[in-house]
């Protein structure tokens, strides 16, 4: 891992990844979710390590979410008809405090692993962020703006964690709305659905 050699699942000293955490992920049943295709739900192992992965800068993470998303995605939709990956950006503020855009850095190795150009297509337009927030704010969401997409595309966006879904609809009308032709969204994981959600 970048700047720690212990596992932030288990604790193993490890110099990247760990793989008795992502054999372990890789038994996880895959949640649905309305919103997006999903690979992981935001519980246990899988919320500790993506907490890791934004926040403790253990981006060797990113790799074992990405091919996990990547793996779903074969299961679920023509991968074969993506053109473009891009992804839900962060606030500048989280960018710079993080170190880097976790959704950015997982549509960048996915776009790698699907031989598919990454594009930065949207333009975060809300400042402030939803983490924290109440449920009502959350589905207000945030705003967008999608770069223009002049031809026939079939764009997929990426995001690390979907909770009510808000971000990633207003990002499909974004896109959407600048000339897409299809958008797949995915996200390496969903929080557990509370009754409101049923």
């Amino acid at each position: 891992m970048l700047l720690s050699n212990q596992c932030a699942g288990c604790g193993q000293t490890v110099r990247k990844a760990c793989t008795r955490c992502a054999s372990e992920i890789a038994l996880c049943p895959r949640p649905y979710s309305s919103d997006a295709l999903v690979a992981l739900s935001y519980v246990g192992l899988v919320r500790d390590l993506m907490l890791a992965f934004k926040y403790r800068n253990h981006r060797a993470l990113a790799t074992m979410f990405a091919d996990r998303l990547v793996a779903t995605l074969r299961t679920s939709v023509e991968i074969n008809t993506i053109d473009v990956v891009t992804w839900v950006p962060t606030t500048r503020e989280r960018r710079i405090a993080r170190g880097h855009d976790q959704a950015e850095t997982l549509a960048r190795i996915m776009g790698r692993t699907l031989g598919v150009p990454v594009r930065k297509l949207l333009v975060r337009e809300t400042v402030g962020h939803q983490t924290g927030q109440s449920r009502e704010n959350r589905l207000v969401g945030v705003s967008f703006r999608a770069r223009s997409i002049d031809i026939p595309t079939t764009i997929l966006v990426v995001d690390d964690v979907v909770t009510t879904g808000a971000t990633m609809r207003i990002a499909e009308r974004a896109l959407y709305q600048a000339g897409a032709t299809r958008v797949v969204c995915a996200a390496v994981a969903s929080t557990p659905a509370p009754t409101w959600r049923r």
